[in-house]
């Protein structure tokens, strides 16, 4: 929408004021919230949720909380609006009907970018988003809302976004993946090119547009020629190169004060293609990669609702803070194990689970303990056994030598607090020559020791070096001298939910995929992604 028809909306806005004879109802009414709320005596009711106003009754939301009062006004109206209160009775209701439509392509804290629109403010940084896609109008939080897949409807205050309503339910058949650069989100320049064909015919389209290209060796030079700070690139069919590495669908870069960004939109089973051989071994047997391939749609879909990339137009990162994707290109096996469980998914009372998984136990696995956080009733602790892994026992050097913390100084003593029943290690304080500091979650610990590693020999008698944390926080502690600690430990990865390895074991022995999901997840059920609301 232009700028020019916003601006004549808002010109043309009616501001409705409506007087009423109000004596408070203390009902049910028809929202999913625990119990109606009663109005407070002095308050204006900002940016709330006028739900319905009929038989002699009104019912708002506001705050997350269903208000509803004896009442009729004078035009029929559902949607958001300031309320005054004055005295414990309403006394106006300023509607706000200026709403423009669009997809939501990003946000963050004061602006929100939308398809054919560009950059709109916020009034503030937190503003309600309703969400009327169901039977009952309910508030929730701005990152429940899906980046790149809503067509939503945006309320404006003096042209800017004062709330949100969400009116159907968003379509998630594409997942947008940012690309990350090594460990950073931003790369200082890109160059992208149409993959090669016998033909050689082969363009690029840029921003839905066929051209004559065939490669862009510089988007920051695109952008600093164009004017334009965004660019959207696909080839006209088969796959584009980026970085070495083949992908499919679209690459969207977009510029920022620290570099650009590029974020690959690619279909849901698509997308799980090329995460089940970055995850998996490709010649693991075919119900070991089918339960994986589940798995890894499973968190794709849960993690659509995260806005941790919601500024740069994304739902996840290529890496293992989320899933590892296209790292080696697809597999005819692979692709099998998705096709035969396409949309299939894992929930736990009719809800998507987080499915965690992790590569190797060291015979058994945990819960949320290991976090610090509380477990979910889909996580439990299950034997394990994968002796079928290198990493299922091992052993690190840790050289104190070698390395100086800033804040403890040299390493001194490495001493064990508390374990679960499982042996991983819940607590553990590093001492040194300046100071102590004790850390209590898995990531912390295993990152923390791995400034000292050296090396580690794992169970097949191989060895590994330059690792930067150790392979897991199953481990015992002993000082060797000369500044050196060993530690004698099982298991690679997190540790909950489910093992790879155990996966694949239990596949070899004859376990059916839904076998594997029920052993390693509890009260679940495995459901097509398309019976689930919203």
């Amino acid at each position: 929408m232009k700028k020019s028809v916003i601006i004549l909306l808002a010109i043309t806005a009616l501001c409705v004021v409506l007087t009423f004879l109000i004596v408070h109802k203390y009902t049910n009414g028809r929202l999913p919230a625990t119990e109606t709320n009663k109005i407070n005596e002095n308050i204006v009711y900002e940016n709330a949720y006028i739900v319905s106003n009929e038989d002699n009754t009104i019912n708002f939301v506001c705050g997350g909380k269903l208000f509803s009062t004896d009442g009729t006004m004078q035009e029929n109206y559902a949607g958001v609006a300031d309320i005054s209160v004055v005295d414990g009775k309403i006394k106006k209701i300023s509607s706000k009907p200026d709403v423009m439509t669009g997809k939501m392509l990003s946000y963050n804290e004061g602006q929100m970018n939308i398809e054919g629109t560009g950059q709109m403010p916020m009034v503030s940084k937190q503003i309600p988003v309703y969400d009327a896609s169901g039977e009952n109008v309910q508030e929730i939080a701005i990152d429940g809302l899906v980046v790149g897949a809503e067509e939503l409807s945006y309320v404006l205050d003096s042209g800017k976004i004062c709330a949100i309503v969400r009116n159907n339910d968003p379509d998630l058949t594409y997942i947008r993946v940012l690309l990350k650069n090594g460990s950073d989100e931003l790369w200082d320049d890109i160059a992208v090119e149409v993959s090669a064909d016998p033909g050689g015919t082969q363009t690029l389209m840029i921003n839905d547009e066929q051209t004559d290209i065939r490669k862009i060796e510089s988007i920051k030079q695109y952008f600093e020629q164009s004017g334009s700070d965004t660019i959207k690139i696909s080839p006209a069919n088969g796959f584009f190169l980026f970085d070495g590495h083949t992908y499919e669908g679209v690459l969207e870069c977009r510029q920022y004060d620290g570099g650009i960004t590029a974020v690959n939109t690619i279909n849901v089973e698509d997308y799980v293609r090329y995460v089940l051989p970055s995850e998996m071994p490709s010649t693991y047997d075919a119900q070991a990669l089918m339960a994986q391939a589940v798995c890894a749609r499973t968190f794709a879909y849960a993690q659509m609702h995260n806005g941790t990339y919601a500024d740069y137009g994304a739902n996840i990162d290529d890496s293992t803070a989320y899933q590892v994707y296209n790292s080696g290109g697809t597999y005819e096996s692979t692709d099998k194990a998705v096709k035969d469980t396409a949309h299939q998914v894992i929930t736990c009372g009719g809800e998507l689970i987080t499915c965690y998984y992790f590569s190797t136990s060291p015979g058994m696995t945990e819960d949320m303990e290991v976090w610090d956080s509380q477990t979910p009733q889909y996580i439990k602790k299950v034997r394990s056994e994968d002796d079928n892994s290198p990493y299922y026992r091992w052993k690190a050097v840790l050289d104190a030598s070698e390395y100086t913390d800033e804040k403890i100084g040299k390493l001194t003593a490495i001493n064990v607090e508390k374990t679960s029943d499982s042996g991983y290690v819940l607590s553990v304080t590093l001492e040194g020559t300046e100071g102590k500091i004790t850390y209590k979650t898995e990531n912390d610990i295993r990152k923390a020791l791995g400034r000292y590693l050296k090396s580690i020999e794992l169970n097949d008698g191989s060895k590994r070096e330059n690792l930067t944390m150790i392979p897991s926080a199953c481990f015992t502690v002993e000082k060797s001298g000369d500044g050196q600690f060993i530690l004698s430990g099982g298991g690679f990865g997190h540790g909950i939910g489910m093992s790879q390895c155990g996966a694949g074991k239990m596949a070899e022995n004859g376990a059916s995929y839904n076998d594997i999901i029920g052993y390693y997840y509890k009260d679940v059920t495995i459901t097509d992604i398309n019976d689930l609301a919203g």
